[in-house]
């Protein structure tokens, strides 16, 4: 049976043209580490200081998965 591992990877949004370089770079090196990816979502983040708040950014999650190697699935058992 084939099983799978995963990975998140959580990208800041503060800089729109930076973001998009940093995705970019994010899912090519994923890429070619095996890494496909399966979703991805926003999560939006209210900066603050200990005044007022500051802003209203957001978070990219990206997450992934890539088809265990054989024998590796011995080494990833869950946690309980």
């Amino acid at each position: 049976m084939d099983t799978f591992e995963y990975k998140t990877v959580t990208v800041d949004c503060k800089d729109m043209e930076q973001t998009q370089d940093t995705l970019t770079d994010q899912l090519n090196r994923r890429g070619k580490e095996g890494w496909e990816l399966v979703s991805s979502f926003t999560r939006p983040y209210l900066g603050s200081s200990q005044y007022s708040l500051v802003g209203l950014t957001y978070r990219v999650t990206l997450i992934f998965k890539r088809q265990n190697q054989p024998g590796t699935e011995e080494r990833q058992k869950p946690r309980s």
